[in-house]
């Protein structure tokens, strides 16, 4: 996802603007390949509606980077398009059966959510990442489950951790992304 690009250069009648943003993101960029056309992130009509009132004179613009080595050099470094650094952005699309890392829920990503922390294994007010054993001499390092841990999920509350095979809601969000393909 690329942010801040000037819909003055870009927004022009049908797909004009993006093939060529397309073609000079390419050819200013080394290495860069975009096997797929570029899209604006928002509903064009509605980019054009508000930049006529002269409330945007820029949008986010989305294309598939081929490989990975490849995306995360754009996000860490931004890409080049006449002569013009933007910032880039990994997206994102988040499906019925994605689990937020933040609060172990279903159906969305952590950058999407606005909840408080939950934890996968104890439904405690931390994240997974941060769950650590209270028993004095236990091992385990923070972030693991041990077997002093009462497990319980916070998505379903059954007694077992948020992503198990197990948990009902895991089942129903995997239900949901076969039926959404």
């Amino acid at each position: 996802m690329i942010h801040a690009v000037p819909l003055v250069w870009y927004m022009v009648k049908g797909t004009q603007g993006l093939q060529k943003m397309r073609k000079e993101f390419e050819a200013e960029n080394e290495g860069v390949t975009i096997p797929t056309q570029v899209w604006w992130l928002a509903n064009p009509r509605a980019i054009r509606e508000r930049r006529q009132i002269g409330e945007i004179a820029a949008s986010s613009v989305v294309f598939v980077g081929k490989g990975s080595k490849l995306v995360k050099g754009l996000v860490k470094k931004g890409i080049k398009a006449v002569g013009v650094w933007y910032r880039v952005g990994a997206y994102t699309n988040a499906g019925p059966d994605n689990r937020c890392e933040l609060r172990c829920g279903w159906g969305h990503i952590e950058n999407k959510c606005s909840s408080k922390p939950t934890c996968g294994y104890c439904s405690g007010h931390h994240q997974t990442s941060d769950h650590k054993c209270n028993v004095v001499g236990c091992t385990a390092k923070q972030g693991s489950l041990c077997g002093h841990t009462l497990e319980k999920s916070p998505n379903c509350k059954g007694n077992h951790i948020a992503f198990s095979n197990r948990c009902a809601k895991k089942t129903e969000a995997a239900k949901a992304a076969r039926q959404s393909k």
